[in-house]
């Protein structure tokens, strides 16, 4: 991306709640590389969890949309509920690249966890023809561990570039030092079942959502 461009975040998941986590990386990752907005798009269906229930779009953006409200910069998509089929990113960020304008581009922001499952992707290789990757890690991390797992997948084909790697197809990627905040979207559905308290671990209007329409009972 040339100086002075726009960089726009995208930020997909399952948000089956949203939590405290998402929003901490979301904000390092606005902070570190100066993106002017944060796009949080829900998967309708997300393509790892097609054989697992999972709460209704309508939910989870709902309370997406409860969590960003008054966070400037952080925008509810909800363009995956106009695509029928598995929410793929490859067609999420084919669809995001055609919205853009000549000085924009797009951060793909990715926990490391998520982005080591990378291989399994559809079209995986084809992601960096329409944006940058922000891998979230965090700062206590070993030495070298990013680039030690890129070594395993050859089909990536990233060269090592300044302060990150390049893409044959232009992506570049770039590791995002942040700290980890302890929570797992799982947790807080055991949490809820097990009747525990969940306030430390998403937004309060988060927590009201989840208590008045009783999801994950």
């Amino acid at each position: 991306m040339k100086d002075g461009g726009v960089r726009i975040g995208v930020f997909g998941g399952t948000f089956d709640p949203v939590h405290n986590g998402h929003l901490v990386l979301a904000e390092a990752a606005r902070r570190e590389f100066g993106l002017e907005r944060v796009l949080f798009i829900p998967a309708a269906q997300p393509p790892h969890k097609l054989e697992e229930p999972i709460t209704s779009f309508q939910h989870r953006s709902a309370m997406l949309e409860l969590a960003l409200a008054g966070r400037p910069g952080f925008v509810l998509d909800r363009m995956e509920q106009q695509r029928p089929g598995p929410s793929y990113s490859v067609d999420t960020l084919r669809e995001l690249s055609r919205r853009l304008e000549p000085d924009q581009r797009l951060y793909f922001v990715i926990g490391s966890d998520a982005f080591l499952e990378i291989s399994t992707w559809k079209k995986f290789t084809e992601l960096f023809r329409y944006a940058d990757f922000l891998v979230a890690e965090r700062p206590d991390a070993a030495p070298g561990h990013l680039a030690d797992f890129l070594q395993k997948i050859p089909e990536l084909a990233l060269a090592p570039a300044g302060e990150g790697w390049r893409h044959p197809l232009g992506g570049t990627l770039r590791s995002l030092p942040v700290n980890a905040f302890p929570v797992s979207a799982t947790t807080i559905r055991r949490k809820v079942r097990a009747g525990e308290a969940i306030d430390d671990l998403v937004p309060a209007p988060v927590a009201a959502y989840i208590k008045e329409h009783r999801l994950y009972r």
